[in-house]
């Protein structure tokens, strides 16, 4: 059982890309700011691309090497390799609260730049870490960044294409995807056809995702759910006020740590049934 702590497994991660791809490229930083190695770990991503030469648009092209890639380097994926030994059902894994997105718009509250992650900006961030805005974006998020590569912010899809339709429709925030998983909502479709077997296999993933309490009352209904914004529910990044955004991520935060000793204290119960005598 996999039980590393999120700022562990990414150290880790990190370390081993650097000693598995040695050269000019990927530069590995030694710190134990737990910011510029999230950064540092987005530089991966792009060291890895530019280095074997792929294009974004011709994905296909290098699919296999992409899922080799995930299953040693991505941390969701990674966790679950570990976990199932089941490189394909690894594949399906997913961050339940992806970070980018939300710090972008932060940072454009504390420094009036909207900088995008697809042009790789991570060695600016990492040299702008204490720059004035860019300190009080990073700090607003290092709890959050701390708690990222936790068991708790991991999960598995019920099918890996759910996966950029999360983004595309959610964000990839958990409340706002769990909201678009019942009968008539964007991500329905992945859990069945008819309103009645969505909501019978939506509750047993639920289930077994351990994200009950992400419902008043564990009561696995759409108008139960227990969004992040409370005055503002689902409301996108790109309309949040800084204060909206400070109250996403505390709520965040929260849950990856609630989330993450249910699944340990599982695991533990679980052991333990396993080691009785018969």
């Amino acid at each position: 059982m996999l039980t590393q702590h999120g700022e562990k497994m990414a150290a880790q991660m990190l370390m081993e890309y650097n000693e598995d791809n040695p050269g000019d490229g990927f530069v590995l930083l030694q710190t134990d700011d737990p910011v510029i190695q999230l950064f540092n770990s987005y530089q991966i991503w792009f060291d890895w691309v530019q280095k074997h030469g792929y294009d974004k648009k011709e994905f296909k092209d290098y699919e296999d090497a992409y899922n080799e890639f995930r299953l040693k380097y991505d941390g969701d994926a990674r966790y679950y390799n570990s976990l199932l030994n089941d490189p394909v059902a690894a594949l399906r894994g997913d961050t339940v609260i992806s970070f980018y997105t939300p710090y972008k718009m932060m940072l454009k509250h504390m420094t009036g730049e909207l900088i995008h992650k697809c042009n790789n900006p991570f060695g600016e961030l990492i040299t702008k870490r204490n720059a004035p805005g860019f300190k009080d974006a990073n700090d607003a998020f290092t709890e959050f960044v701390k708690a990222y590569h936790d068991q708790g912010n991991y999960m598995l899809l019920p099918h890996r294409e759910m996966n950029p339709d999360r983004y595309r429709y959610s964000q990839d925030r958990i409340d706002k995807s769990l909201y678009e998983c019942f009968p008539g909502g964007k991500l329905a479709k992945y859990f069945g056809i008819c309103p009645k077997a969505q909501i019978e296999n939506l509750t047993e993933w639920v289930k077994s995702q351990n994200l009950e309490f992400m419902f008043e009352n564990s009561i696995i209904e759409k108008e139960k759910i227990i969004p992040f914004n409370k005055n503002n529910p689902y409301v996108p990044y790109t309309k949040m006020t800084k204060e909206e955004l400070q109250e996403f991520i505390d709520n965040a935060v929260a849950f990856i740590a609630r989330r993450t000793g249910i699944i340990v204290n599982h695991s533990v119960l679980i052991d333990i049934a396993h080691r009785q005598p018969s």
